[in-house]
């Protein structure tokens, strides 16, 4: 489906359905007296139900389903509930017990009093200097109202619409259905309250969920045939905003309030039974919204003002799908979208649209926020399987357009200024897509899926602050920020049939975002944790077969993000404002790969995919004790597989073509000028790939792989801290990792064809350039660092038996590990020192042609510059063996210039590293200058004489004198050509001409 084309169908229904829903809200509310406090129990559950324009077909004779519209609720058993536990106000049934109640919310009131000004205290001991926080501007004291249960709210907000129309069942005869129904409903429950200088009071439990269900434009086919045209939209919402308070308060204003938007969605489907037919040709879309934003207050309370929030977006789909049992299934083209919205957003601080607002300055166990917040859209769709039949998704240039949108929470926000335990974020967004979609599989049959067109979108919560000046373990943030996507889709399988599929797609999944907090004067505040992981998994564009053929094409445009940056400032703090970030950006991907038995396949598979962990990272210790400290432990390891092609006795083409972006964690700042144990830096990044691509292998058959390969790996950045005049303080600890492990444009033929070729290009960077100082410090401002590269590839090379083998590479390999160090500081004190230890391996095996009873033949070039710490690797170990004549030998890299032999000494530098001269040891005797043998022994004179040893006797010379002839020895003869038996020896050019080893 075109691009404008599906983005109208989006466009008209969010335009009708918000239209209808404005209605629906309307009616459901137009009986509430504003002036009226509502009840402490609010519970409805509403199933309305369209039935329409369904059809069944048998013994010849079509049979049109009646039709029902109704709606079915909860209302006349809840209503009577919600109306007997209504307040005093109204009903008076409860003025009895007021009394009792109002004392125990009196004495509550002091114990929370007292409990509020013991965390202020608490806050004050850690910060003398602190002044009071004013009162929110929108808070105000509960008045007494006569209220028995002090002003708590239970509220339950259930929709599940039910859609079923456009369905047609063709049972021993024929059927046809069409449909154009739409289907809205809408209802709003807020709850507002306050619990403010009470005890146990305005605390709020409330449930808002969104579950439309639509079964609509199915075609199903036993022994007859059902087709299903049309069109159904569907819409719900459960919605509702929740305010409330516990300023001055003792366990009151507290919020607990799941939001679940699940749209199920069940159309479009072909199904044709035991020799039957079943077609659709539909579009359906679904949207369900829940739940809207929290506002709170736990301002100078004890265990109030505290939020927990869970909104989830879960749109389902089984829509679009083939299917056959002896029998036949089509599905020429058709649509499903659904889309889940759980929570609203609303002007917080300085404007920001925000989800949750709380606060708890001054206060003891309040102003908390834990937030899971998921968008997990889920799609089964646009697949096609048969079993001794044939099935088909697409009309041959085009197939059914899929969508989903689910988001999710937003930014949230909440303080502890002057406070204990308070002002706390425990967020944990998740987006996960899981998605099966245009699958063909044929079993003695055909299923084919072809031209499907995917666009999803998932978000899930965002930035969070909080703030925790003067405060005591307050304000801290743990973050575990989740994204990924887990997909299969375009892939075709035959086993004793045929199998295809094809696809593209487009997907944009986010989690979470910027974390920030304040801990200045404080104790234990103020700290952050960050967890951000992007994982992209996922098999696209692949065929398999076993006896058949299966074939698989698929394109994509990937984009996951997790987390931002972190930011945390303190200034005279103690144990505050320190962020740990522990990102980890892994693409799981495996795409373009063809494998068969005894069978034929082919894989195809493009993707542009970005996957983003994390962000830069800020600390400030400033004059604090153990504050503003940085430890980042940021990896990015893209891990994939594409381009292959494995055959055995059949035929196996793979190709891929990939450009990948990843990166985990970012440039580090801190500070711990003035500090103790303040504004270090402990640094760990990791930018590896491990990938095998553009390879083919064979046993007796014929096999391709070919791949182009682009891919960037980064983790980290530069760190930069100061640890001027503090004590270990402003230290950057560092172990930089870079290791690349690739197999790439290789071929192995044992009895059969294969090619493997491959281009590759990648660029890593793990850690950067250190700045730091210790001016007039003590152990600061130190560096301490070991990077790592370590690079492990094989590439074009060529090996057959018994067949032929050809093998094409071109490999450009760029990458950094660590960089410049930069320090002042005296050394005296252990400060400004520089230890840096840099490690460089390089090993490549290349361009080696192997044959054995066969023909293999390599064709690579090789570009691979790597540095670690600005420095060329000590190690670099190229194996390669280009094609050789029969008489040729391989030629080993040089030695001299691969190993590190540079600092080792001279032998004539021995004689200054030895004391070995008369002056050194004046207790050893002269020895005499020996220039030629023999020597005389009168020359040994100043050695002292051993008493019972006779003198040696005087040599003759010898060599004046002539060698004494042995009595019966023959002379030696003199002419030696003809001494030795001759024979004729073929020449060998190779030895004659030059070196074994040149």
């Amino acid at each position: 489906m075109q691009t404008w084309a599906k983005r109208g169908i989006q466009t008209a229904l969010v335009t009708g359905g918000l239209l209808m829903l404005g209605t629906g809200i309307a009616s459901a509310d137009e009986n509430v007296n504003p002036d009226t406090p509502a009840g402490p129990l609010d519970l409805n559950a509403s199933i309305p139900i369209d039935i329409s324009k369904n059809a069944i077909g048998t013994l010849g004779k079509q049979v049109d389903v009646p039709e029902i519209k109704k709606d079915i609720s909860t209302e006349p058993v809840t209503g009577l509930l919600n109306k007997a536990l209504d307040p005093v106000s109204r009903t008076g049934a409860l003025r009895a017990a007021s009394p009792v109640t109002g004392a125990v919310n009196g004495l509550a009131g002091k114990v929370t009093d007292a409990a509020g000004q013991t965390g202020q205290r608490i806050g004050q001991l850690t910060n003398k200097e602190a002044a009071p926080v004013g009162e929110p501007a929108d808070d105000r004291r509960a008045e007494p109202d006569g209220d028995a249960l002090m002003g708590n709210k239970v509220a339950g907000n259930v929709v599940v619409p039910i859609q079923i129309t456009g369905n047609a069942i063709g049972l021993l005869g024929n059927a046809s259905a069409d449909s154009d129904s739409m289907q809205t409903y809408a209802h709003r429950t807020d709850v507002h309250t306050s619990g403010a200088g009470g005890g146990v009071s305005g605390n709020a439990v409330s449930l808002d969920w969104a579950l439309p269900v639509q079964i609509a434009g199915n075609g199903i086919g036993v022994a007859g045939r059902g087709r299903a045209t049309g069109s159904a939209t569907q819409a719900a919402a459960a919605t509702g905003n929740v305010s409330t308070s516990g300023s001055h308060g003792g366990l009151s204003g507290n919020v607990v309030s799941p939001q679940g938007a699940t749209p199920v969605q069940i159309s479009g489907n072909a199904i044709g039974g035991i020799l039957g037919h079943g077609e659709s040709n539909f579009d359906a879309a679904s949207d369900a919204f829940s739940g809207g934003w929290i506002r709170t207050h736990g301002w100078r309370g004890a265990g109030s003002g505290n939020v927990a929030g869970v909104p989830v977006a879960l749109p389902l789909k089984l829509s679009d799908n083939a299917a056959s049992l002896v029998g036949d299934s089509d599905v020429p083209c058709g649509s499903s979208i659904a889309n889940a919205t759980a929570g609203d957003l609303r002007p917080g601080m300085a404007g920001t649209p925000t989800y949750i607002n709380t606060d708890g300055d001054d206060s003891f166990l309040s102003g908390t926020v834990a937030q899971p917040q998921a968008a997990v859209p889920g799609t089964l769709a646009g697949n096609a399987a048969s079993v001794i039949g044939n099935s088909v998704v697409g009309d041959g240039m085009t197939g059914p357009f899929l969508g989903s949108d689910a988001t999710a929470g937003g930014f949230s926000s909440t303080t502890g200024q002057n406070s204990a335990i308070s002002g706390t974020i425990v967020d944990a967004p998740a987006a996960v897509p899981a998605e099966v979609f245009c699958l063909g599989a044929g079993v003695v049959g055909n299923g084919h899926a072809r031209g499907c067109d995917n666009d999803v979108a998932a978000t899930a919560g965002g930035a969070t602050y909080t703030n925790g000046n003067g405060g005591f373990l307050a304000a801290n943030d743990v973050s575990a920020q989740p994204a990924g996507t887990a997909e299969l889709f375009g892939v075709g399988t035959g086993l004793v049939g045929k199998g295809s599929g094809s696809a593209t797609e487009t997907k944009d999944v986010s989690t979470g975002g910027y974390n920030g907090s304040q801990g200045n004067e404080s104790a234990g505040s103020g700290n952050i944790v960050q967890v951000p992981v992007s994982v992209p998994g996922e098999v696209f564009g692949t065929g398999g077969s076993v006896l058949g053929e299966g074939s698989g094409e698929a394109a994509e445009t990937k984009r996951v993000s997790s987390g931002g940056g972190g930011n945390t400032q303190d200034d005279h703090g103690t144990v505050s404002a320190n962020l740990l970030q522990v990102p980890l950006s892994t693409p799981l991907q495996a795409y373009g790969i063809g494998g068969s038995l005894i069978g034929r396949s082919a894989g195809s598979g493009i993707t542009d995919t970005t996957s983003t962990a994390g962000g830069t990272g800020n600390a400030n210790g400033k004059r604090g004790l153990a504050a503003g400290n940085l430890g980042a432990l940021p990896l990015s390891v893209p891990t994939q597989l594409h381009g292959l092609g494995v055959g055995g006795l059949g035929e196996a083409l793979g190709a891929g073509q990939g450009t990948t972006e990843s990166t985990a964690g970012g440039r580090l700042t801190a500070t711990g000028e003035g500090g103790a144990i303040a504004g270090n830096i402990i640094e760990g990044p990791g930018a590896a790939v491990a990938q095998a691509f553009g390879n083919g292998a064979v046993l007796g058959g014929l096999a391709a792989g070919d791949a182009s390969n682009d891919v960037q790996s980064t983790a980290g950045g530069s760190a930069e801290t100061n640890g001027d005049r503090g004590a270990i303080a402003g230290n950057i600890v560092g172990a930089e990792l870079m290791p690349i492990a690739q197999v790439f444009g290789n071929a192995v033929s044992v009895l059969g064809l294969d090619q493997g070729g491959a281009v590759n290009t990648v660029t890593t960077n793990s850690g950067g350039d250190k700045t730091t100082s210790g001016m007039d410090g003590t152990i600061s401002g130190d560096i301490f660092d070991l990077p790592l590269a370590a690079i492990a590839q094989v590439f074009g090379d060529a090996i057959s038996v018994g067949g032929a083998a050809n093998a094409i590479a071109d490999n450009d390999t760029f990458g950094t590990v660590g960089g410049a160090a930069t320090t002042s500081g005296p050394s005296r004190s252990l400060s400004g020192g520089v230890m840096e230890v840099p490690v460089g391996v390089v090993a490549q095996v290349f361009d080696i042609p192997l044959g054995l009873l066969g023909v293999a033949h390599a064709s690579t070039t090789n570009d691979t510059d790597v540095e670690a710490a600005d420095q060329q690797p000590q190690v670099d170990l190229p194996i390669s063996m280009p094609e050789l004549p029969a008489t040729g030998l391989p030629s080993l890299p040089d030695m001299g210039q691969t190993l590190p032999l540079t600092g080792l000494p001279f032998l004539s530098d021995m004689r200054q590293m030895m004391p070995l001269t008369p002056a050194d040891r004046a207790d050893l005797p002269s020895l005499p200058q020996v220039s030629a043998l023999p020597v005389d022994p009168s020359g040994l004179g100043n050695l002292a004489s051993l008493s019972g040893v006779p003198d040696l006797p005087v040599l003759p010379d010898l060599l004046g004198s002539g060698l004494p002839q042995l009595p019966g020895a023959p002379a030696l003869p003199t002419d030696t050509a003809n001494l030795l038996p001759q024979a004729d020896v073929p020449a060998m050019s190779a030895l004659d001409s030059g070196s074994l080893f040149g």
